[in-house]
C-alpha cells in the first residue's frame, strides 16, 4: 500500500537518452527580478485592471488568485522547471512539479472557458488538453508542455508520453553522471549539453584527426548560468567518463598556464577588445603532434623546425584591439613572450614559400625588426628584450615597450585576470566612446536610442578559463543591484510601466 501511494519524482519522466537539459529555478529568478518588490505591487495591479474587462468574474477571481499566490495555479513553483531535448522523444518539453492536481484542473478549465485551451480530456494514467503552443499533460506529480504542432505529432507525442510517466530513475536521466552532476550546482539555470546533440557531420570534424577511442559524444559540456549584483555568469566544464578523453583534456589544460599579465600595461586602458593567455609551446607542439591531421600537415622535413617555432612561445600572448575608424583599417597591437627571434627569423628567410600575393612583401628593417608590407596596410613585427610584437599602427610600433600612461591595468576588468590561464575582455564603454559609434547611433532614430540606452548599461563582456572551468560574464556598471532586476526594471521603462 505504502509503494502504490508514492509519487513519482517528475524528474524521471526525462528520458535516458536527453541530449539537453536544463533546470530552472523559477523561485530564484523571481525574487532575483524583484517580482515580490513592493514597487512591483502597483505594476501588478495595472496588469490585473487590464484584463478584468475582458473576463468575466469567475476566470478574473481565479487568475488574481494566482496572481498573488503562484501556487494556487496547481504547479509547484519553488521545485525547478526541466527542459530537455532528446532523440527517443522529439519534441522540446518543459517539465514541473504538479503540489496539488484539483487546482491545476481548476485552472485549466477556468483557461478552457475563456478558449485559451481544449476542456481538458482524460487518457492512459494521464490528464491532457490542447492548446495553440502545443500538449500540456499531467498526473498528481509531473506537468509536461509539449511542443508538439498538428493533430499526428499530438497523437504520436501521446503514445510516448504514457511510457514516460512510468519511468524510474534507473531508467531516466536520473541515473546520468552527467545529470547528477548538474543538480549540484547552485545557479539559477543549470544545464547540461551532451556533444550527441550536435550533428554527427560536425562532431566528425571537431574529433578529426585524434585517435578512435576519443569520442566526442562521451563529451558533456555542464554549465550554470547565475545572475548576481551586476554581473551575469555563465560557467562551464567538460565532463567525460571516457578514460581517453579525460587524458586528452588534461594534456589540453597542460599547454596552457596561468598567465602573469607580463604586458598589460603596453596596452591603453581604452581597448577595445583585448585578450591575454599563458602558453607553454613545447607542451602545446606535443599535443598538436598526437592529431593524424596535424602530423599529416606538417612534413617530417620540416618537423623539428616547426617545433622549434612552437617551443619559442614560452609564457604569455597578449593582444588587443586599439581603435576602430572609417578611414583605416582597426588598429591592433600583439606582445608574445619568446625565447628567441629564431620563428621571425625563419618566416623571413622562407618568404618565398609562404605564397606572397603581387603587392606584398617582407623586408628587414633592422636586427629582430621586420615589416610585412600590404597595399592596405604595413605590419611592423619584430623581437625586443625577448618580447616578440606585432601591429599594424606606425605609432604603436615607434613606442613598443614603453608603458601607456593609463593601461589595462587600470580598466574595470583588471582584477578579474588574476590566476585566469585565458582571458577575453570586451569593453562596452570603450565601443560606446568611439566616434563611428556616435554618428551611427545618432542616424539611427529611437530604436537605435533605445539600444543604446541599454548598451550604456555594460561596462564589460569577459571570456576566462581557470583550470576546468570557463567562465562568461556579462558586467553592468551599477554594481549594486541584481543584473536581472536592472535588465526588468529597464524592460518596465521600456513599457512605460
Amino acid at each position: 500500500l505504502a509503494a502504490c501511494s508514492k509519487t513519482s519524482e517528475y524528474t524521471n519522466v526525462i528520458p535516458a537518452d536527453a541530449s539537453v537539459v536544463a533546470s530552472i529555478n523559477l523561485k530564484s529568478l523571481a525574487s532575483k527580478a524583484g517580482l515580490d518588490d513592493k514597487e512591483n505591487e502597483a505594476a501588478k495591479q495595472k496588469i490585473l485592471e487590464a484584463l478584468k474587462s475582458g473576463m468575466n468574474a469567475a476566470t478574473f477571481q481565479q487568475l488574481e488568485k494566482i496572481m498573488k499566490n503562484p501556487s494556487e495555479s496547481g504547479i509547484d513553483v519553488e521545485s525547478p522547471v526541466y527542459v530537455f531535448s532528446s532523440s527517443s522523444f522529439p519534441y522540446p518539453t518543459i517539465v514541473g512539479k504538479v503540489s496539488n492536481e484539483d487546482n491545476l484542473h481548476a485552472s485549466l478549465d477556468v483557461m478552457a472557458k475563456e478558449q485559451i485551451c481544449q476542456p481538458v480530456g482524460e487518457a492512459d494514467g494521464y490528464s491532457f488538453t490542447t492548446m495553440n503552443s502545443g500538449l500540456l499533460v499531467f498526473n498528481s506529480s509531473t506537468i509536461l508542455v509539449v511542443n508538439v504542432s498538428g493533430t499526428t505529432q499530438t497523437d504520436k507525442a501521446k503514445e510516448s508520453i504514457t511510457n514516460l510517466l512510468k519511468q524510474t530513475a534507473s531508467n531516466s536521466i536520473v541515473k546520468s553522471g552527467a545529470f547528477q552532476k548538474m543538480e549540484k550546482q547552485k545557479s539559477d539555470i543549470n544545464f547540461f549539453a551532451s556533444m550527441t546533440a550536435i550533428p554527427s557531420t560536425y562532431r566528425d570534424q571537431i574529433t578529426m584527426g585524434l585517435p578512435t577511442e576519443v569520442k566526442a559524444e562521451d563529451i558533456t559540456l555542464i554549465g550554470g548560468l547565475n545572475f548576481e549584483k551586476g554581473k551575469i555568469a555563465l560557467k562551464t566544464e567538460n565532463y567525460t567518463e571516457n578514460e581517453a578523453v579525460k587524458t586528452l583534456l588534461k594534456k589540453q589544460m597542460e599547454s596552457v598556464g596561468k598567465a602573469n599579465n607580463t604586458f598589460v600595461k603596453y596596452f591603453p586602458a581604452s581597448t577595445l577588445m583585448f585578450f591575454n593567455v599563458g602558453v607553454k609551446g613545447g607542451e602545446l607542439y606535443n599535443l598538436l603532434s598526437e592529431n593524424k591531421e596535424f602530423r599529416n600537415t606538417v612534413s617530417i622535413a620540416k618537423a623539428d623546425e616547426v617545433k622549434e617555432l612552437f617551443s619559442s612561445f614560452n609564457g604569455d600572448i597578449s593582444a588587443g584591439l586599439i581603435n576602430v575608424t572609417m578611414s583605416s583599417a582597426p588598429t591592433f597591437m600583439m606582445y608574445a613572450d619568446v625565447k628567441n627571434g629564431n620563428a621571425l627569423e625563419m618566416i623571413y628567410k622562407n618568404k618565398e614559400s609562404l605564397g606572397l600575393k603581387r603587392g606584398e612583401d617582407i623586408m628587414q628593417l633592422g636586427k629582430d625588426e621586420y615589416v610585412y608590407k600590404t597595399r592596405g596596410m604595413n605590419i611592423f613585427f619584430g623581437i625586443k628584450d625577448k618580447q616578440m610584437y606585432a601591429t599594424n599602427d606606425e605609432l604603436l610600433y615607434k613606442n613598443v615597450g614603453k608603458a601607456a600612461d593609463k593601461s589595462v591595468k587600470d580598466a574595470p576588468y583588471a582584477s578579474d585576470m588574476k590566476g585566469k590561464s585565458l582571458f577575453i575582455a570586451i569593453n562596452a564603454e570603450a565601443i560606446l566612446d568611439l566616434p563611428i559609434v556616435k554618428m551611427v547611433a545618432g542616424f539611427g532614430g529611437q530604436e537605435a536610442k533605445t539600444y543604446i540606452e541599454l548598451a550604456n548599461k555594460v561596462s564589460y563582456l569577459s571570456m576566462s578559463s581557470e583550470g576546468e572551468v570557463s567562465e562568461i560574464d556579462l558586467c553592468l556598471k551599477d554594481k549594486d543591484v541584481n543584473a536581472l532586476k536592472q535588465i526588468v526594471d529597464f524592460a518596465k521603462q521600456f513599457a512605460g510601466m
